[in-house]
């Protein structure tokens, strides 16, 4: 007996929300950096100076290559095989890292790096997300498990 909907579908998988939630992250990096100058001098007086610190910069850079990690290979991997997603998500933490070791302290010069990196980033995570809802081999496999 065929099913007509499987009873498992890729949206409810992790991996639909780890490529939301890295989108999230790589964004909040950028406002992140983008915000600090403007409330450098606050945040002492309302307890939030630790944001002031690099590590959480680098820290929130190590949470977005963790959560790929876990979203984007899998995918590759196991469900469409498309390469792109990794090479945009290569190429975005690149820049973003680049802008970090570069110019550290000239926002202006990061600013753009920190854009086209975070694009990137969400550039992948979205196409991952769209290609694992659309990949005739992932319905394949969910049809298989779902007898």
């Amino acid at each position: 007996m065929k099913l007509e909907q499987p009873l498992i579908t890729i949206d409810n998988e992790p991996r639909g929300w780890l490529d939301l939630t890295g989108t999230a992250v790589s964004w909040l990096c950028v406002i992140h950096c983008l915000a600090l100058p403007f409330f450098i001098s606050l945040l002492p007086l309302i307890g939030l100076s630790f944001l002031l610190d690099e590590t959480v910069e680098w820290t929130i850079i190590g949470v977005s290559v963790l959560i790929a990690a876990f979203s984007l290979l899998p995918a590759y991997f196991r469900r469409h095989g498309k390469i792109h997603t990794i090479v945009l998500f290569v190429a975005g933490i690149g820049l973003i890292v680049a802008s970090q070791m570069a110019f550290e302290d000239e926002l202006a010069m990061q600013i753009p790096f920190l854009l086209v990196g975070a694009g990137l980033i969400t550039a992948a995570h979205l196409v991952n997300r769209r290609l694992c809802q659309t990949c005739a081999r992932c319905e394949t496999d969910l049809e298989q498990t779902n007898y």
